[in-house]
This record gives C-alpha cells, sequence and structure tokens, in this order.
C-alpha cells in the first residue's frame, strides 16, 4: 500500500529523529497527553512548518488543495452558505456547479436545513459539522484534524466518528488527533498511535493498543469506560476480548 505522507528524522519540540507515515485510504488516530506533540506533528504533515522533514507521495499530493488541515472552528463568513461556498469560488467555478457542490455536501453532512442560518446562531456540533465541509468540498485527499470532537456530547462523537468512516470509502486518507480515548471506540479498521512526549509509545489496532490499560494510564490518558470496565474483566478470565456493547457484555456474563 502506499504512502500518503512520510515524515523522517523529524527535529522540533518534544521530536528527535522522529519517523512517521501515513498509508492511502487509511484512518489514522494519534492520541496523548497535553504536550505530547500530537497537534504540532498534524503541522508538520500539514505543510505549514519543517516542511524539510516531510514527503508526500505526488501522485496523490500534487499540490495544497489535496490537504484539508482543521484545526478550530473559526468561521470568516456570516452564514453557513458563504461558508460551504468560499473554497469553490476561489477555484472559479460557476454558481451552478458550486451550488450542486454545497447541496450535495450539506446532504451529507445532514446539515441542509441550516444552510441559510447564520453561524452564530449555530450549536457546537453543528459549527463543527459546517467547518468540516468547508474543508471536504473542494475534495482533498490528506484530511487532518486537530481534535474536532473536543467539545462533542457522547452522541455527538458517534455521529461525526460515523461521517469520518464514510469519508475512507471516498478516497480520503484521514489522521485524527484527539485529547480523549471516548472517540476512539466508534471507529472501525483505524490505527491507534500514542504519543509520549514525541516519542510513539504503542501503536497498532485500535482495540490491541486500549487492551494495555497500564500504558494507557501511564501517559496520562483515561480508558473509555466500557474498555477499562472489559479490560478488567479479562483480566479476571470473565470476558475474552474487548467488548463496547453494554448489553452484549451484560449478556455474555449472564452466560
Amino acid at each position: 500500500m502506499d504512502n500518503v505522507v512520510v515524515v523522517q528524522n523529524l527535529n522540533i519540540g518534544p521530536f528527535k529523529k522522529f519517523n512517521f507515515e501515513v498509508l492511502l485510504n487509511s484512518l489514522v488516530i494519534i492520541t496523548g497527553s497535553n504536550k505530547s506533540g500530537k497537534s504540532l506533528l498534524l503541522k508538520v504533515m500539514a505543510g505549514i512548518i519543517n516542511k524539510k522533514g516531510i514527503t508526500y507521495n505526488k501522485e496523490v499530493i500534487s499540490s495544497d488543495k489535496d490537504i484539508a488541515y482543521f484545526y478550530n472552528t473559526s468561521f470568516n463568513f456570516e452564514t453557513v452558505l458563504e461558508t460551504l461556498r468560499y473554497p469553490l469560488e476561489r477555484l472559479e467555478l460557476d454558481d451552478e456547479a458550486i451550488m450542486k457542490s454545497v447541496k450535495d455536501m450539506a446532504k451529507m453532512l445532514k446539515i441542509t436545513k441550516i444552510l441559510n442560518s447564520k453561524i452564530e446562531d449555530l450549536n457546537n456540533y453543528e459549527k463543527v459539522k459546517v467547518m468540516l465541509g468547508s474543508h471536504l468540498i473542494s475534495k482533498p485527499k490528506l484530511l487532518l484534524l486537530d481534535d474536532p470532537c473536543l467539545y462533542l456530547s457522547p452522541l455527538e462523537k458517534e455521529d461525526f466518528m460515523s461521517i469520518i468512516e464514510q469519508l475512507r470509502f471516498m478516497g480520503i486518507t484521514i489522521v485524527l488527533a484527539c485529547s480523549s480515548l471516548e472517540e476512539v471506540i466508534y471507529t472501525l479498521n483505524s490505527t491507534l498511535y500514542v504519543l509520549n512526549n514525541g516519542d510513539i509509545v504503542s501503536s497498532g489496532d485500535m482495540l490491541t493498543v486500549l487492551s494495555n490499560d497500564s500504558l494507557i494510564n501511564k501517559v496520562g490518558l483515561e480508558l473509555p469506560f466500557m474498555v477499562d470496565l472489559s479490560v478488567k474483566l479479562e483480566y479476571y478470565n470473565l470476558v475474552s476480548n474487548i467488548n463496547m456493547n453494554p448489553l452484549g457484555l451484560v449478556e455474555h456474563l449472564w452466560k
């Protein structure tokens, strides 16, 4: 499988001769406590800083527009419609093509009803989805997300991660940094990296990494409740693997 981006011998902040790569069509989740380097690593991959330490697959990333970097919900326009239109207006598309893309994006993100709303009237999750749409509408190949779920409820996190899963089937490679592990449990076939002071202290498929509860706690993170419970029950040989479904776990224990 081809790489989309490769970071080699990165020396900046907490990183010392740091190496990292992202594979095509993968969902990579980077977690760690504050000052672990996760946000800095995203900026490097976005090409914002330290461009000498990064190599892009030119067959995938041929220009800056192929990379979308989501790092806050600060808006430059008054309405949702203006926010979604602007990236396509910069590409000088005609109005008919712009509106078709806007309507398609709004439908996918389930924000059609708020297209004509003012940004100031939106709730936090609506703002996150509008900002995501503004990055996606120009069809990037690499999407970098810096803690987009930070202030979302558990249900909103689950919904947001279901959107992220859909994007993979659209040919978008995704790297998501998160301060907590709550959103991680809503993903399938993701690769999880745990950073600590600029080092990768654990990596692999999500369930394997989360099963090492002592390491997770050591780096200052908390396991989601169902994961923590499953790990403890597994220790006492009451379950054989992590179960994310409360009812399924109860049924298993009852049997």
